[in-house]
């Protein structure tokens, strides 16, 4: 499920109509009071409510300080007992002069210390559907297993690319050569890092060192 009001956000208008013409998984429109977006979860046992995990969408402008938004994250917060919710952040905002990756930066810093949840960084609007069903996928095969503790510097590393989820072995090794989120940035946006990037990362596929570093060269002006 998805709400109406995203069409009345200009960064995320365009959303509805690419949700709506998914063949599957199918996408109802709905006026949603405290989030805005809804992922339907596996029933465990003999539960016969449907449960859903809940998002939040935000870009740089949604997080201005009159927009008030941590009030809207607060509020979901509380009320699902900060249970089956997250984020997802928008990286490119036309409507902001803020560099959206530090403002995402920002936004989990300030949620680490209360209010944890998943944040998931996302290039753009068009690749939000993808984003969240590869999301989506993770949570049903975690449904039936132990919740693991999550440190955030390996929850977030398979969303760090242009192309789709970074592959495991790539992701195990950048969480030795980068020990946090703001690490890696630094990493993909100085040329000495690329060059660290490229020399672990290079083989056997080239072309995720590039989606990697591509998906933070579109925030930062490499030196």
């Amino acid at each position: 499920m998805f709400c109406s009001s995203l069409r009345k956000r200009r960064e995320w208008a365009q959303v509805p109509s690419s949700l709506l013409a998914q063949q599957e998984p199918r996408w109802k429109e709905l006026h949603l009071e405290t989030h805005d977006l809804a992922l339907p979860l596996p029933q465990r046992y003999s539960q016969n409510e449907q449960e859903w995990f809940r998002l939040l969408l935000f870009s740089p402008s949604d997080t201005q300080p009159e927009s008030n938004y941590m009030a809207r994250i607060e509020r979901l917060y509380h009320l699902t007992g900060g249970s089956r919710i997250g984020i997802v952040f928008l990286l490119r905002d036309n409507g902001s002069q803020d560099d959206g990756t530090r403002t995402f930066m920002t936004l989990q810093l300030s949620l680490l210390s209360a209010l944890e949840m998943p944040i998931i960084p996302i290039s753009s609007a068009s690749v939000l559907q993808q984003s969240v069903s590869s999301f989506q996928q993770q949570l049903v095969q975690t449904r039936h297993t132990p919740r693991p503790q999550v440190y955030p510097s390996t929850a977030l590393l398979p969303y760090c690319s242009v192309n789709g989820l970074i592959p495991e072995h790539t992701r195990n090794v950048l969480s030795d050569i980068c020990h946090s989120i703001p690490e890696l940035a630094q990493a993909a946006t100085t040329q000495e890092g690329q060059v660290v990037l490229r020399q672990w990362l290079g083989e056997p596929s080239p072309a995720v060192v590039e989606h990697i570093i591509a998906f933070w060269k579109q925030e930062y002006i490499v030196d």
